[in-house]
């Protein structure tokens, strides 16, 4: 692998990070929470840093992100939860869309995912996702007003739970009456995912350089997919397993797709979670000092 790809491959890590986490200042801003880039890339990175030790789909670092973003501006932990539910939306409808268009080369390639049960589990799953974030997206108004008219439960949870998705409702409303900033969070969603089967592709030619663009999204947004599933911290192993697995069945050797895959692992985990650490250490000694 030559240094300069391996220089530029950190370089677009770092900026996808600074890109998530400007996703995140926007949201913020759409939804009159003040908060400066960089208390926000501090929260992101205190989150970051969680991420890796609790499974799947990380709710230990959305929960640290609704906290901190609470503490540093001084809103409520409902209204802060809201914005962090927002970003995941967007996020995660982003990585179902990519999903959805890259899958399809899976079959046949991979036997597992070959049986039509499994196909209409997983493609049914993400349509349905992605059927709510239309709704939540283009008819908040509507949705709210439904649960506005819903008689008030004796439970307390359920109050609650009724009260964080008229916050959420609210934010979302916000965001649709400003359409090219709505657009724009949708588009950096959809770029700051496609950096990633790009990265890969990058990592992927010097070793096997008749791949094509769309077989390593497939690889790339499939692993991510195991990823997500509350099973390891951090989605280690599964993540591992699904990628070189594939990367193998492609036609690469043992050896080069182990190579592949922890690199990739690395600079996409590893090395977030690094910057995260020094970046934090820096700014607490900086405030201390």
């Amino acid at each position: 692998m030559p240094l300069w790809l391996v220089l530029l491959l950190f370089g677009l890590q770092i900026v996808s990070q600074l890109l998530v986490n400007f996703q995140w200042y926007k949201m913020a801003q759409m939804t009159h929470i003040t908060i400066s880039f960089w208390d926000m890339f501090e929260i992101n990175s205190q989150g970051s840093m969680i991420d890796s030790i609790t499974p799947g789909v990380k709710i230990g670092g959305e929960v640290t992100r609704a906290i901190q973003i609470s503490r540093m501006s001084h809103h409520s932990g409902e209204h802060s939860a809201a914005v962090v539910a927002l970003q995941k939306i967007f996020s995660i409808s982003a990585l179902f869309i990519f999903l959805l268009i890259s899958l399809g080369y899976l079959i046949g390639e991979v036997p597992w995912f070959s049986s039509s049960s499994i196909q209409v589990v997983v493609y049914g799953v993400l349509l349905l996702y992605l059927a709510l974030f239309g709704g939540l997206f283009f008819v908040p108004e509507k949705l709210k007003a439904v649960l506005e008219k819903k008689q008030e439960s004796h439970f307390l949870w359920l109050v609650k739970i009724k009260h964080f998705l008229l916050i959420l409702l609210a934010h979302m409303a916000k965001i649709r009456e400003n359409k090219r900033a709505g657009m724009m969070l949708v588009c950096l969603s959809l770029f700051i995912w496609f950096l990633y089967p790009f990265k890969m592709y990058l990592l992927v030619l010097p070793f096997y350089p008749e791949a094509n663009v769309l077989q390593i999204a497939a690889i790339t947004f499939a692993a991510y997919l195991v990823a997500m599933l509350p099973i390891f911290p951090g989605g280690l192993g599964g993540f591992e397993g699904v990628m070189s697995g594939l990367l193998i069945s492609m036609g690469l050797t043992l050896s080069d797709a182990a190579v592949i895959t922890i690199f990739f692992r690395f600079v996409t985990f590893w090395f977030v979670m690094l910057v995260s650490f020094i970046f934090v250490t820096f700014r607490k000694l900086g405030k201390n000092g």
